[in-house]
């Protein structure tokens, strides 16, 4: 059974640890923060968890449907290359037949 020690010193590490991980995650959101309003990219609006995900899901749906399709440069390949707005460089085409190293 435990003792009072033992039941004392376990709560009183736990909460300890608690303290110190509360220090740190809040010590780095405040850094994150401040340099969002440094760089002007922290959002001036107040949204709810339902907006944030429409918000999200909207983003996405309009990233999805702009992306393009160009041919691959390689001439060992006939596949195209995915290009999306966002990146300059294109995503490697998805082979379905080619087998994972062994």
């Amino acid at each position: 059974m435990n003792t009072v020690k033992s039941t004392v010193l376990g709560w009183g590490s736990l909460i300890a640890a608690a303290g110190f991980s509360f220090y740190f995650a809040k010590k780095n959101i405040d850094e994150r923060r401040r340099q969002q309003y440094a760089t002007g990219t922290r959002p001036t609006e107040k949204l709810d968890w339902r907006a944030k995900v429409e918000k999200e899901e909207a983003a996405l749906k309009a990233t999805t449907t702009t992306a393009t399709t160009v041919p691959s440069t390689s001439s060992t390949s006939n596949n195209n290359v995915a290009v999306t707005p966002e990146s300059s460089e294109p995503s490697p085409p998805a082979s379905s037949n080619s087998k994972p190293p062994s």
